[in-house]
């Protein structure tokens, strides 16, 4: 199964919802599910839900082969400590995905400790997810380190910490 999560944003993502109806369309065979939250226009080819109780948002991550998220604290963070190397879309203010482009900081940093790929468009964002076996080995091959996550938290936040002074 492939999860997309839009999560509970009130702005629209389409870049997703699209990436999400090009996965499906290109594996018919695989289920792909998308919690589509506030977003106005559910996918016209993957099955959806507008909302999860976190419970089954987490057992969604759990059985997935492929998650597939918007890099909100939680959907990003769930993944990593589920052990989940998720393909990731930072919401973007110059689509009025959110208010600003704060998502990319945490996304490039996920990116970095080798907890997501990042794609921007649907066409990116389906490829990452078609080739999700050779994008995550090619990530691994780069030497990535793969600290734990709250290791890598606690030296991200104390590096935060050291450049606020």
């Amino acid at each position: 199964m492939i999860f997309v999560t839009l999560g509970t944003e009130r702005f629209p993502f389409q870049r997703l919802v699209d990436a999400a109806d090009r996965v499906a369309e290109a594996r018919p065979d695989e289920e792909v599910f998308v919690q589509i939250g506030n977003h106005p226009e559910p996918p016209r080819l993957a099955r959806w839900q507008r909302w999860l109780a976190y419970a089954d948002f987490a057992a969604r991550i759990r059985e997935a082969r492929v998650v597939v998220t918007h890099a909100g604290a939680g959907s990003l963070l769930s993944c990593a400590w589920i052990g989940k190397v998720a393909v990731t879309a930072p919401r973007l203010h110059r689509f009025g995905e959110h208010v600003d482009d704060h998502q990319t900081e945490l996304a490039a940093r996920m990116a970095e400790l080798g907890h997501a790929l990042i794609g921007e468009t649907p066409e990116e964002l389906a490829r990452l997810v078609l080739d999700y076996d050779v994008e995550v080995e090619r990530l691994r091959g780069r030497g990535v380190s793969r600290p734990t996550l709250p290791a890598a938290l606690d030296a991200w936040l104390s590096r935060l910490e050291a450049d606020s002074r």
